[in-house]
C-alpha cells in the first residue's frame, strides 16, 4: 500500500521475516555467550546466569528498542530494507521505540498483533497504533 508518493507501507510478511531475522540474531548471541561461559546443555539450548544473562538481556535491548530507536531499524528490518517512522515520516525516537517494543509482547500473544495489523489500513499492530508509528518500506 502507498499512502502518498514518498511512503509505501511495508507488508506484513516481511515484517514477521524481519521479526524472526532479529529473533534469530537473538539467539546465536545466546548461544554464542554460551558457548564460551560453559551454558550450553545436553538438549541442545542454553542456560545463562548472572551477568551472562545481563550481557543478553542488553544484546536483546539493543537489538530492538535502542536500534529502532536510533536507527529506525533492527537488523532485520536494514537487511529487508524497511524502517520504523512516526505517521509524519519522522524517525520515531527512543521513546516511541520502547512503546512499540514493551507492547509488542502483547501483540505477539495468540497473534494479535497480526490481526490488528491485517485490519488496519497503515498495517499497524497495536504497538505501532499506540505509538504513533508505521513501517515503511525504505527508499
Amino acid at each position: 500500500m502507498i499512502i502518498n508518493n514518498d511512503i509505501e507501507i511495508a507488508r506484513i510478511r516481511e515484517r514477521i521475516l524481519a521479526f524472526f531475522i532479529d529473533l534469530f540474531t537473538f539467539i546465536i548471541i545466546g548461544y554464542i555467550i554460551a558457548y564460551f561461559y560453559g551454558g550450553l546443555n545436553d538438549t541442545g539450548g542454553y542456560h545463562l546466569e548472572g551477568t551472562n544473562a545481563f550481557i543478553l538481556f542488553l544484546f536483546g535491548f539493543y537489538i530492538w528498542p535502542i536500534s529502532e530507536g536510533i536507527f529506525g531499524q533492527t537488523l532485520g528490518k536494514r537487511i529487508l530494507n524497511l524502517k520504523v517512522v512516526t505517521l509524519d515520516n519522522r524517525p520515531i525516537g527512543f521513546g516511541k521505540a520502547f512503546a512499540r517494543f514493551f507492547l509488542g509482547f502483547i501483540d505477539y500473544i495468540f497473534l494479535v498483533g497480526i490481526i490488528v495489523a491485517y485490519k488496519n489500513d497503515r498495517k499497524q499492530r497495536i504497538g505501532d497504533n499506540v505509538a504513533g508509528t508505521i513501517v515503511i518500506k525504505n527508499k
